[in-house]
């Protein structure tokens, strides 16, 4: 479980990233982290792995992550956007890393770099930023933590690499594990979650699962009487976010155009998910 209640946090005097920030993340799913630039996503991430020390309460499966508990920290792993790259090779990463994880499975790892076609021995440095990314996320699923945190995970990786990238999260995530994905690359997650959580720098605008977006929202074109919320060109033509119907089949999520509508009516949002507060 990850709770956080009134969390702030600010990189300089009087200008706060986050203020206020509760937020309450049961174990076991799959979560988007979204929201515009500059509300805090990565910073979130860092306060939550004890990176970075905010204030307020906030724990991770109990821990509180400014005390750096080792029985926290082996059960944690974070993939930053931006890492620094050693002249070593990924092998030789994961024999130093290895111990400091219990739950370690090299056949995650083996697998991993398989699918990416990572070369096992050649140095990182000498390696493009997409096949650098995918070694470095072969060897956090390895970890095989019961929490992952990521950050922009899909950032230059090619359009085949991030359907593995999908295939192999999946794989992993038994219902234990809970994963908190920052992304502003919606669509390469979206099959993915089955939670979305989106920030503004005063709080969260919407904390809920695809179910219980789907249950209140529906994707689809506008008809008569409908409760617009959001409406964007399509090649099929207008698509909009309505208010769902009682009666009506539930559709799939965009997650695109449910950002956009969470944005533009941030107070009509709040409302249809009141109970989620």
């Amino acid at each position: 479980m990850i709770e956080l209640k009134d969390l702030h946090y600010g990189y300089y005097k009087h200008q706060p990233v986050l203020r206020g920030l509760s937020l309450r993340l049961p174990e076991g799913h799959v979560y988007g982290l979204l929201g515009k630039n500059g509300v805090g996503k990565s910073t979130l991430l860092k306060i939550l792995c004890g990176s970075l020390t905010g204030e307020g309460e906030y724990t991770l499966d109990g821990f509180d992550p400014r005390r750096q508990n080792p029985q926290m920290l082996e059960r944690l792993r974070l993939v930053p956007e931006t890492e620094r790259i050693l002249p070593v090779t990924i092998e030789s990463l994961a024999q130093v890393t290895a111990p400091f994880y219990p739950t370690w499975d090299g056949e995650i790892f083996e697998s991993a770099l398989t699918e990416f076609q990572v070369p096992r021995n050649k140095q990182l440095t000498t390696l493009s930023l997409g096949q650098q990314k995918k070694a470095l996320i072969s060897l956090s699923l390895a970890c095989n933590t019961p929490y992952l945190l990521m950050d922009e995970p899909t950032n230059g990786m090619d359009i085949p690499s991030k359907s593995i990238f999908r295939r192999l999260v999946a794989s992993i995530c038994d219902g234990s594990k809970t994963v908190l994905i920052s992304t502003h690359q919606v669509d390469d997650i979206d099959s993915l979650i089955d939670g979305v959580v989106i920030l503004e720098n005063e709080g969260v605008l919407l904390n809920a699962s695809l179910d219980e977006v789907a249950a209140r929202l529906a994707f689809r074109r506008a008809e008569k009487d409908d409760e617009v919320l959001l409406t964007e060109s399509s090649p099929i033509g207008p698509w909009s976010v309505v208010v769902r119907r009682p009666d009506e089949p539930e559709t799939s999520v965009n997650m695109k155009m449910l950002f956009n509508a969470v944005i533009s009516h941030k107070s009509r949002i709040r409302s249809l998910f009141s109970d989620k507060a």
